[in-house]
């Protein structure tokens, strides 16, 4: 199962698979304590994540299982509950149908395909922009994304 067959496979908008969203309010790494709670920013390495914060902010928390792009276009699949830097770009991608580890790994991967070699510094990712891009997937008999294929790829790898 490792070669993918694409012959299935089918265009989806970004927005008809998931709420795009920006976090509110104005977190700040360097203003804020030291805890057990990721703190996403824009980034290449460890999924984003530019410093552990305490939960003694007034700022919503981002539900687990959602994926971020930041505004150079890296994506990042994210299983728990995580806060986010505003004045960093970072576009929040809520999925309108839930998704475990092994779909967010698998979609992630192919929007980080589409958007890395798109956006840039001179030409950033907004959630405007990303909510039109068209990613390709494998779909099932209905026409709709084909979860189960994408888990089964994902837990094989």
């Amino acid at each position: 199962m490792n070669k993918i067959d694409t012959k299935s496979w089918k265009e989806f908008k970004i927005e008809d698979l998931f709420y795009v969203t920006l976090p509110t309010g104005d977190l700040q790494a360097q203003k804020l304590n030291e805890g057990n709670i990721p703190l996403v920013s824009s980034g290449k390495i460890n999924n984003g994540i530019c410093k552990y914060i305490s939960e003694e902010i007034d700022e919503k928390i981002i539900d687990e299982n959602t994926l971020t792009v930041d505004m150079f276009g890296k994506v990042f699949f994210h299983s728990y509950k995580y806060y986010a830097v505003s004045h960093g770009r970072v576009n929040i991608l809520i999925p309108k149908q839930p998704v475990n580890q092994y779909q967010g790994l698998y979609i992630s991967r192919i929007i980080e395909l589409i958007t890395l070699p798109k956006y840039s510094f001179s030409e950033m990712c907004s959630s405007n922009k990303l909510k039109k891009e068209i990613i390709y997937l494998p779909s099932n008999d209905f026409g709709n994304p084909d979860f189960e294929y994408m888990e089964r790829y994902m837990k094989n790898l």
